[in-house]
């Protein structure tokens, strides 16, 4: 009895199989059938083998990418664009700057002695740093970098303005300018002062901070005839470009020689730790120009 009972199970058993096995033969190369024969006869293709070398096909979402259809990005896309600053405000402006300039030599003369011999040779530095301590002695040094700065971002608008004609010619362009001087030196002001919060580096944060404003300084005195020049010279004859070429070398040679001494000071550093001393030279000197570069090398591409 418990024969006939086992034998019945397993017959079972076996009908079952069969009848739930509909897969196709995994020996079978299906692949190389008709593709009438297989639906004629509801065959469906086995999933490919994962293995099969393929020709290359680029996924739908980097066909542009692989095709190169994107656009470069340009930062001064993002700008305010387009023409129209008459040159009656371009003339009031640069009659402001000169303004404030000749009050700020009016205020204290010697100022303007002492910061024209901190930049030719240590010792006229070195007077000037001691004297320039105090509410007074530090106010007219103040006054002519305020100059810089104003006449620096004046400088930077009629630059762009001599290459990119009438793109950037109005009076919202011309205040990001004056903004983006204010902000890229005072932020270099900001990262010494962290430094010398940071570091025991006192003495030399505070010579390397005021050999920048005096190089500035002296750099405005500079920038107010030539932005002078620049605005209302002659378009034709390349009047304004060479105006232009004359600046930013003499802007290249005032940054090359402020650099030179200030090496200087920070020529000991590079002995004690050069990893530190060449991460602040990378990071803080050498970084922001080429950004800019960077920058302008997108513009006109």
């Amino acid at each position: 009895m418990f024969h006939q009972k086992f034998f019945v199970l397993v017959l079972m058993g076996f009908c079952a199989a069969a009848q739930g096995q509909n897969a196709a033969n995994p020996f079978e190369l299906l692949h190389r059938l008709p593709k009438e024969v297989l639906a004629a006869n509801g065959i469906s293709l086995p999933p490919a083998n994962p293995f099969d070398v393929v020709p290359h096909r680029a996924p739908v979402a980097t066909e542009s990418l692989a095709e190169n259809k994107t656009e470069t990005f340009k930062p001064f896309s993002v700008l305010p664009r387009g023409g129209g600053l008459s040159g009656s405000i371009m003339a009031v402006l640069l009659l402001t700057a000169f303004a404030f300039l000749t009050f700020s030599v009016a205020s204290n003369r010697n100022a303007v002695g002492k910061a024209w011999a901190g930049f030719l040779h240590d010792n006229g530095f070195s007077v000037a740093q001691r004297e320039a301590s105090g509410f007074v002695g530090t106010t007219p040094y103040y006054l002519l970098y305020v100059n810089f700065l104003f006449n620096a971002g004046i400088f930077v608008f009629l630059v762009t303005r001599v290459f990119q004609k009438e793109d950037f010619n109005n009076i919202w362009f011309l205040l990001i300018c004056l903004g983006g001087a204010v902000v890229a030196f005072l932020s270099k002001h900001l990262m010494l002062g962290i430094v010398r919060a940071l570091f025991p580096l006192d003495a030399e944060v505070r010579k390397y901070n005021f050999l920048i404003i005096i190089f500035n300084c002296v750099l405005g005195l500079f920038l107010v005839p030539f932005n002078l020049f620049i605005a209302f010279s002659a378009e034709t004859g390349g009047q304004q470009l060479l105006l232009v070429s004359w600046m930013l070398g003499l802007v290249a040679i005032f940054y090359a020689y402020r650099s030179l001494r200030a090496s200087a000071i920070g020529l000991k550093f590079l002995s004690q730790s050069p990893f530190h001393f060449l991460l602040y030279f990378c990071t803080v000197e050498i970084a922001p120009i080429l950004l800019l570069v960077k920058l302008a090398l997108m513009q006109t591409a």
